[in-house]
């Protein structure tokens, strides 16, 4: 019996991916070339599009991954957005420029974890990637 090296829990035989957390057990994903797991982790990082592999099912445990960081990515990025708004209500020069801010953040995120989707891998998004709005 083995044990996942992210949360603990207990791994069975055979198992490629913690059932608790969805952490790879032996390294990164694979997936068979011209699967629909390319496609549908990659819409996980483009805004609403998030939605599709979100509530899709029957999704591989790769797509979930993905899906769940794209979902909480978009979500971020709306909290920020109205925060902008909000601030340039008072302040409309810095609430600009932390508006173009916030958008090329989130342009570069979602780049990220495109790569991380054409990669096959399973990482989290650099600097955001522990806040979570949406769980597993």
């Amino acid at each position: 019996m083995a044990f996942c090296s992210k949360c603990g829990s207990q791994i069975s035989e055979g198992e490629n991916f913690c059932p608790k957390c969805g952490a790879p057990v032996n390294g990164a994903y694979t997936a068979a070339s011209g699967s629909s797991d390319t496609l549908m982790g990659i819409l996980s990082y483009i805004g609403l599009l998030a939605l599709i592999p979100y509530f899709s099912k029957g999704q591989s445990s790769f797509v979930r991954y993905h899906a769940v960081r794209g979902m909480n990515l978009m979500i971020l990025e709306i909290i920020a957005g109205v925060a902008c708004g909000i601030l340039s209500i008072g302040l409309p020069v810095i609430g600009d420029i932390l508006s173009w801010l916030v958008s090329v953040g989130g342009l570069v995120l979602s780049i990220f974890g495109i790569v991380h989707v054409a990669n096959k891998e399973m990482q989290d998004l650099p600097v955001v990637g522990g806040i979570q709005f949406v769980k597993e």
